[in-house]
């Protein structure tokens, strides 16, 4: 029994999104040393990226492939924002916000840089998805 959204195999069922090489997700997540949720596992180990959908106004990136990727902008989010390990950038900016994930909780949040990554750092912004799999509901409405 699959882990991911009933729906989702018809929203992307197309050859573009079908994942190639799967090992090349295991190698980015070793790469930035965080342990994600058997969710976000599947998703990217079945589908490859870039996304975009109407629902959630951000382009949802790939892990790996692509110049801009999860993990290029997870890296440049440590090394310019002092974003912990925990965090990975899920999307491109947009309106000077960005979609991140919190590998331990598994929340995933909408965090501006007015503010909003200050209060992510702090522990006090507020997710707007509980889970990956529910954001993953609400991106391809499914």
């Amino acid at each position: 029994m699959s882990i991911l959204p009933e729906k989702l195999d018809q929203v992307l069922g197309e050859d573009i999104y079908k994942r190639e090489d799967k090992s090349k997700v295991t190698e980015a997540l070793y790469s930035l040393e965080v342990d994600v949720s058997d969710t976000f596992r599947e998703f990217y180990h079945y589908y490859a990226g870039p996304f975009w959908e109407e629902f959630v106004p951000f382009e949802l990136l790939d892990i790996v492939d692509e110049e801009n990727n999860i993990e290029s902008y997870t890296f440049i989010s440590r090394e310019e924002h002092g974003f912990p390990k925990k965090y990975l950038i899920l999307s491109e900016m947009s309106a000077n916000a960005v979609l991140v994930l919190d590998t331990v909780t598994d929340k995933v949040f909408t965090v501006n840089f007015e503010g909003g990554d200050e209060l992510l750092s702090k522990g006090e912004l507020k997710e707007t998805w509980p889970s990956f799999y529910e954001f993953l509901k609400a991106y391809f409405n499914c």
